[in-house]
C-alpha cells in the first residue's frame, strides 16, 4: 500500500463524522472520530458511574409515579446494553491507538476527560436532581456509528502499517546465501569406517607402582652382573689380583 493511500486513511480517521439523527450530539463534542470515540466513551462511563449513586432514588421516582415495572435493580437491562456499548466503544478506541502511526492516546484521555465533564454540574447538586438529570440523558445516536466505523478503518489501517513494514525489511545477501552451500561442499566428506571404534570390552592397562627403595639398593643376582659393570676388569684387592685362584696349601 503507497503511502498516498495510507496518507488518505488517516485524513478519513479524523474526518468529521455526519450527522445519524437521533439524540444528537452536544455543540461541545469533539468531530474528529478518534476523539469522539473517546469522548463517547468517558460520558457513558460516567453515566454508568452516576447510575450506581442514584438507584434508591430511581425506586422512589419510580413509586412516586407508579410504575408496574418491580426490579431489584431498576432500569437493569437497560444498563446490560450500554455495558456492551461501552465495550464496543472503548474497543474502536483502542483499535485506533494501535493503527495511528503517532501516538494518540494522551489526546484520547483528554476526550475522555470531557465527555466525564459533561456530569459534572448535575453531580454537584442534590442526588435527587442528579437521578432526574440521569434519566433525562441518553447516548447520541453518532456514538455508536462512529465507534464500528472507526474499529474498520483502524484495522485497514493497521494491516497497511504491518504490510509496509514487511516490504521495507531488506533482504539477506543473495551472496552470503550461495556461499554457505559452495563452503560446506569445500568440506571433504567424513569416511566413517575410517574412524576406529572404541573397545567397550577392553579393560584399561593396570597402574604399575613404582620400585621400593630396598629392591633399588638390593644387590644384582650373581649370575646377571650389575649393568655397565661386564665390561670393567675385577677390582684389585690389597693382597693382590682377586681374580687369580689362592696358592696351593704347603706339604706337611
Amino acid at each position: 500500500m503507497t503511502p498516498a493511500l495510507l496518507f488518505a486513511l488517516t485524513l478519513a480517521a479524523s474526518a468529521p463524522a455526519p450527522d445519524d439523527g437521533g439524540e444528537p450530539l452536544p455543540a461541545s463534542a469533539p468531530t474528529d472520530s478518534y476523539q469522539l470515540a473517546a469522548w463517547c466513551y468517558g460520558a457513558l462511563d460516567e453515566y454508568l458511574i452516576v447510575y450506581e449513586k442514584v438507584i434508591p432514588d430511581l425506586k422512589t421516582i419510580d413509586r412516586m409515579f407508579g410504575t408496574s415495572v418491580v426490579e431489584a435493580k431498576p432500569y437493569s437491562a437497560d444498563m446490560a446494553a450500554a455495558r456492551v456499548e461501552l465495550k464496543l466503544i472503548g474497543g474502536a478506541v483502542t483499535d485506533a491507538e494501535k493503527a495511528s502511526p503517532q501516538p494518540i492516546a494522551e489526546q484520547g484521555a483528554g476526550a475522555v476527560n470531557a465527555g466525564r465533564a459533561i456530569w459534572s454540574v448535575a453531580e454537584g447538586k442534590t442526588r435527587r436532581e442528579l437521578a432526574r438529570a440521569w434519566l433525562g440523558w441518553a447516548l447520541p445516536d453518532r456514538c455508536d456509528s462512529n465507534a464500528r466505523e472507526l474499529a474498520q478503518r483502524s484495522l485497514l489501517l493497521g494491516k497497511a502499517l504491518t504490510y509496509n513494514a514487511d516490504s521495507a525489511a531488506p533482504a539477506p545477501p543473495a551472496a552470503d546465501a550461495a556461499a554457505q552451500p559452495a563452503a560446506a561442499a569445500a568440506q571433504p566428506p567424513v569416511d566413517a569406517a575410517a574412524i576406529p571404534a572404541a573397545d567397550a570390552t577392553a579393560s584399561p592397562p593396570a597402574p604399575t607402582s613404582p620400585p621400593s627403595i630396598d629392591s633399588l639398593l638390593a644387590p644384582p643376582p650373581a649370575d646377571a652382573p650389575a649393568s655397565g659393570d661386564a665390561a670393567k676388569p675385577p677390582a684389585p684387592t690389597s693382597d693382590g689380583d682377586a681374580s687369580a685362584p689362592p696358592p696351593a696349601a704347603a706339604p706337611q
